[in-house]
């Protein structure tokens, strides 16, 4: 899932582009219809646990688990197939106590329809508050079990107004959680997560409040997860693929993609010396490529700005000094533009 092939350079010109990974292209939504759960090859159900049992040992007798919903439909229809996953898996799954757990996938083969995988999703102890991180922990199990069954269309059924939760969260962390960087691999070595993915629908047993809100939070959760590719992409390039140049271009499309919210401003080698910058220069020519200093600016949409905030980055691209302490880490001194590129993103 990569932008383009990749490209270096010539002995002659340094590379002046830099290929980026593309996130997933599989869509999250959010609905009250249960009929997406039947056209999905893969459910996943939330389940809350009952209060205290995080606390019960191991020789406990195992409580019967209480569905509601779907989850009881389909436990009823294929006779406890359902409850029996729970309480076979009560030692390490507690139904549901540890949030973010999974139990193992159960496939349910019907005659004249395609084999369904289903799988329990532990939310917690009910009646607690929710875990700042319940989300985000949400999501990144629904990357991994879509990966792992190979699903084309996953159903996510949880029993809470999920437009009260940060689906942003979930939505990041989905998007993190299939970052492969493929930009620099060929043949068997290229790595591709829930290839076969399609579509992520949260289907809101619980309801959903405001569906506008949730639909945005989850767009903005993709923005985010957008910028981390970005960033790992940066902080991933060898360096003769990544140059003050390449990276110059890389701030260059920042704004060109962002509606003009942002302007981007590059000071090179003249400009920088008419401003007396002295210092930076001065660290440059350990470089081949020309420095390039970058400024980007972001003016909100509606043009009112009420305060203005610096944001500074170190952009050094490939830190050689001191190599008599950094002999054992010199390979990873390509993160030293880590500062410049977490002001991108």
């Amino acid at each position: 899932m990569t932008e383009k092939t990749f490209v270096t350079w010539t002995f002659d010109n340094a590379c002046k582009e830099m290929g980026c990974n593309v996130i997933h292209s599989a869509d999250i939504s959010v609905t009250e219809n249960a009929t997406a759960i039947d056209e999905s090859d893969l459910i996943i159900f939330g389940v809350f646990a009952a209060p205290n049992e995080d606390k019960a040992s191991d020789d406990t007798t195992v409580p019967d688990p209480v569905l509601s919903g779907k989850a009881k439909e389909y436990d009823e229809t294929f006779g406890g197939a359902l409850s029996d996953l729970m309480v076979e898996n009560y030692k390490k799954f507690k139904h549901g106590a540890a949030a973010g757990t999974a139990t193992p996938t159960l496939r349910i083969v019907t005659a004249g329809a395609k084999a369904k995988k289903i799988i329990f999703l532990g939310l917690g102890i009910e009646g607690k508050d929710t875990e700042n991180s319940l989300l985000a922990k949400i999501g990144s199990t629904i990357a991994a079990k879509c990966d792992e069954s190979k699903a084309k269309k996953c159903a996510v059924v949880l029993n809470f107004d999920v437009s009260k939760a940060p689906l942003e969260d979930l939505s990041a962390e989905f998007y993190n959680a299939h970052y492969s960087d493929n930009r620099y691999r060929t043949g068997d070595n290229v790595k591709l997560s829930a290839e076969a993915l399609e579509a992520v629908t949260i289907v809101a047993e619980g309801g959903v409040s405001d569906p506008d809100a949730a639909g945005a939070a989850i767009k903005t959760g993709k923005a985010l997860a957008s910028g981390v590719f970005m960033a790992k992409d940066i902080v991933n390039a060898p360096h003769n693929v990544l140059n003050s140049e390449s990276m110059a271009n890389v701030a260059r499309k920042i704004a060109e993609e962002s509606g003009g919210t942002i302007k981007c401003t590059i000071l090179g080698k003249e400009e920088c010396e008419k401003r007396g910058m002295g210092a930076y220069l001065g660290v440059a020519r350990g470089s081949e490529t020309a420095p390039q200093f970058i400024h980007l600016t972001y003016t909100p949409k509606s043009g009112k700005v009420n305060k203005k905030v610096g944001i500074v980055g170190k952009g050094l691209l490939f830190d050689t000094g001191g190599y008599n302490i950094k002999t054992a880490g010199m390979i990873l001194m390509k993160f030293d533009c880590g500062g410049a590129v977490r002001v991108f993103s």
